[in-house]
């Protein structure tokens, strides 16, 4: 049942407007109130889904009550009531209205804005796909409303404006932390609402920042957690390889995580050479005297790292910290390193709109929706004026896309592996070919990243 709040100071003009809205739907709960602030009181307590305000109150000739109501209930939609006396159209608007009727109101003209925002107000449950990725998709599309995400005893608003998540807040938080929060949160309950734009921007970061950020707190709750219960087998198998004579899979540049004994905060370092077989060189993460100080040499480190679709991780001794002419850790070579694989884990749903393209064939507007280093699932939405995509099992592709952390577009090719086609939409398994060594570590970081891997 749809709850809608009357402001309206005169009672025959109220009793008027409660009459016709019930003769309207006889399945509506209707509230009343004599200015702002009281339905404000009202509105805290319960579920509403639509305000009608009349702007023409006694002895009100600002509209700092009804700014007040559209800034703390930026949900809800709103209709203004207005007269030649009072406030303009566009001015009700600017604060908030979603529509402003000059009174006398023509009845029918009111309870088509009326459906048209209550049918809108809260289009449904977003389900089967992460917050994460429903905001990528409302960025793509540049809409423009409220995610109302449930959880627990918690309840966090996204609002988005034009595609940019621009405002957060919870019980406890607002602005940016408040999204970190939001999008550190599983098993929820999404709801997409109104939004009537009465929110400043507070974010101002780009989304995917906000994401990962969001998703590194997240993997860090979870490690304390974890640490705080007795230890369990790792959720994936692990494999072992020994090192004898062997250079082990890590190349000049790459990034590794460290895990020093003792030390709660994971740090992030570079490796810059090794002499295969005696050691391993690695920036310092932080200042030498520290490191000396917290760690010293009879340490044995956990060192982790992503290559080639596979995480790897070996325990090492620090044999040595140099200070001149750069602050370097060497350690030890390790016997052996273990792994898990990539695509033994479970692919991450993502939304990132790319541009399909197959040989001799108009080029195609799509979605990557599912991802892994080995390939993605594609989904292209039918157009009524456009035949449907001539695509074959086997047949080449090739991808434009941007990718998570790199701003320049990328192009990827692969082969069809499995085709679904209906009467609205084709989805298109794709395995890649010859996928870059740093496209694959990035996708290879970001699933990571996501779905909390690496611990």
């Amino acid at each position: 049942m749809k709850t809608v709040v009357i402001i309206e100071n005169e009672a025959v003009e109220l009793e008027a407007m409660v009459s016709l809205f019930e003769q309207w739907q006889k399945e509506i709960n209707i509230l009343t109130a004599k200015e702002e602030k009281a339905a404000i009181s009202i509105m805290s307590q319960h579920h509403v889904d639509l305000v009608v305000c009349d702007l023409a109150l006694p002895k009100i000739d600002t509209l700092e009550g009804f700014s007040l109501l559209t800034h703390t209930f930026p949900y809800v939609p709103c209709i203004a009531l207005s007269t030649d006396q009072g406030p303009s159209s566009a001015e009700a608007i600017r604060r908030g209205a979603s529509h402003c009727l000059e009174k006398p109101i023509v009845a029918a003209e009111l309870l088509q804005h009326a459906a048209d925002l209550l049918d809108n107000d809260t289009s449904g449950t977003v389900k089967g796909i992460p917050i994460h990725s429903f905001l990528q998709m409302l960025e793509s599309e540049e809409k423009t409303c409220t995610l109302q995400v449930n959880h627990e005893k918690d309840t966090g608003l996204l609002y988005i404006s034009n595609g940019l998540l621009v405002d957060a807040e919870t019980k406890n938080f607002v602005g940016e932390k408040a999204a970190h929060f939001i999008l550190s949160w599983q098993e929820t309950l999404v709801q997409l609402r109104y939004f009537n734009g009465q929110r400043k921007r507070q974010i101002n970061k780009p989304l995917l920042s906000i994401i990962m950020e969001a998703f590194r707190l997240r993997s860090e709750k979870e490690k304390e957690q974890k640490d705080a219960t007795p230890a369990k087998d790792h959720q994936l198998p692990l494999k072992h390889l020994s090192t004898l004579g062997k250079r082990i899979p890590l190349e000049i540049g790459s990034r590794v995580k460290l895990e020093f004994p003792h030390l709660d905060t994971r740090f992030e370092s570079t490796m810059v050479g090794m002499l295969q077989d005696h050691y391993l060189i690695l920036t310092n993460p932080q200042p030498l005297a520290d490191m000396d100080e917290k760690v010293g040499l009879e340490q044995r480190v956990i060192i982790k790292y992503v290559h080639k679709g596979r995480v790897w991780m070996f325990k090492a001794q620090l044999l040595k910290t140099v200070e001149a002419p750069y602050q370097l850790l060497f350690f030890e070579y390790p016997a052996v390193i273990h792994f898990h694989e990539l695509r033994q884990t479970k692919r991450s749903s993502i939304f990132i709109p790319c541009t399909f393209h197959v040989a001799e064939e108009p080029e195609l507007y799509g979605t990557l929706i599912d991802l892994s280093t080995t390939g993605a699932l594609c989904l292209i939405k039918h157009k009524a004026a456009l035949p449907q995509p001539q695509i074959d099992i086997t047949g080449g592709v090739s991808l434009r896309c941007l990718m998570p952390g790199i701003k320049e577009e990328q192009r990827l090719s692969g082969i069809v592996r499995n085709l679904a086609i209906d009467t609205n939409e084709t989805r298109i398994g794709i395995e890649f070919k010859n996928l870059q060594s740093h496209l694959a570590e990035t996708i290879g970081n970001f699933l990571y990243t996501v779905e909390g891997f690496i611990e």
